[in-house]
This record gives C-alpha cells, structure tokens and sequence, in this order.
C-alpha cells in the first residue's frame, strides 16, 4: 500500500508543478499533503 501513496504523491507533485493556473496548483498540492498526511499516518502504525 505505501508505495502506491508515494508514486500518487509524486506525480500529484508533479502535476503541481507543471500547472499553469495558480488554483490548479494549489489544489494538486492540497491533495498531495492529504495523501502525505494519510501516508505518514499509515508508516506510524
């Protein structure tokens, strides 16, 4: 399961990146924190 959440982190990251408007961006790397988030979350259990 973990490395699933890295790969979407990582393209979501990506995906950040590669935007041209500000709130697409914004709203990639929400979604990349929540999945952090639930990752960091999962590593501790």
């Amino acid at each position: 399961m973990g490395k699933k959440i890295v790969n979407k982190y990582a393209e979501l990251i990506n995906q950040a990146q590669q935007a041209t408007g500000r709130k697409e961006s914004i709203g990639l790397i929400h979604k990349a924190a929540k999945l952090k988030t639930k990752f960091n979350n999962y590593e501790m259990m």
